[in-house]
């Protein structure tokens, strides 16, 4: 597992610990993500948070008023901190992941990111479900990944184009269409709780329908 494909459990947690949060405030914060994750948001009750984080329903309710409070705290840090984090650590990888061969600059993403959602496929439904009842969120999180793009990514696929390996597009559509696919492929597992998706052959089969699409021959 690379460091940007570890669980995003760890990385929440790490922003934690640098907040102002009480250590029972963490750990009710630490569970929610926990069982909304496995059980769902509908599914969890108060009682099963106050349980896991060891501390009373009164300590739940204290702080969150109530179940709703408790998922927009949880999501907040994510949406500001997690996700940016996560988006520099994989910026990191690729970095130093880099290749002269754009059809294995591919095949990193592509797997990476594949791993990565279906290892974090019930907090992804969770946070699509928010983002379809606060768009501001949507933009918040593309805003992080258009800069990452920008910084890190443009000068990449840059030299991929001055080789005649790359269509000559923008970067971030490059990009949007790299991520509409890998959506397309790992949505349904995400959506049906799946985890039985082969990422190997799956990206075998992204890849070459990615590198065929992106190749200046085929985009004239």
């Amino acid at each position: 597992m690379t460091q940007s494909n570890r669980p995003v459990e760890d990385a929440f947690a790490a922003s934690l610990r640098t907040s102002d949060l009480t250590d029972k405030q963490q750990a009710v914060l630490t569970a929610c993500l926990a069982l909304f994750s496995r059980k769902g948001f509908d599914a969890t009750s108060t009682k099963d948070i106050a349980q896991l984080a060891h501390v009373s329903e009164g300590t739940v309710y204290k702080k969150y008023r109530s179940k709703q409070g408790l998922l927009d705290a949880l999501l907040a840090p994510l949406a500001t901190v997690v996700v940016p984090r996560l988006a520099k650590e994989f910026m990191g990888e690729i970095t130093r992941n880099d290749s002269a061969d754009f059809r294995a600059f591919l095949d990193f993403i592509v797997r990476d990111r594949m791993a990565f959602a279906i290892s974090n496929r019930h907090l992804i439904r969770i946070m699509i479900g928010r983002v379809l009842n606060d768009p501001q969120m949507l933009t918040t999180v593309l805003g992080q990944f258009s800069d990452a793009i920008t910084e890190t990514i443009e000068p990449i696929l840059k030299r991929y184009q001055q080789a005649g390996q790359l269509v000559d597009w923008p970067a971030t559509t490059i990009m949007r269409t790299i991520a509409s696919t890998v959506i397309g492929t790992t949505m349904p597992c995400i959506l049906l709780d799946m985890e039985d998706l082969n990422i190997d052959s799956a990206t075998a089969e992204v890849v070459d329908f990615l590198a065929k699409g992106l190749s200046p021959g085929e985009s004239r």
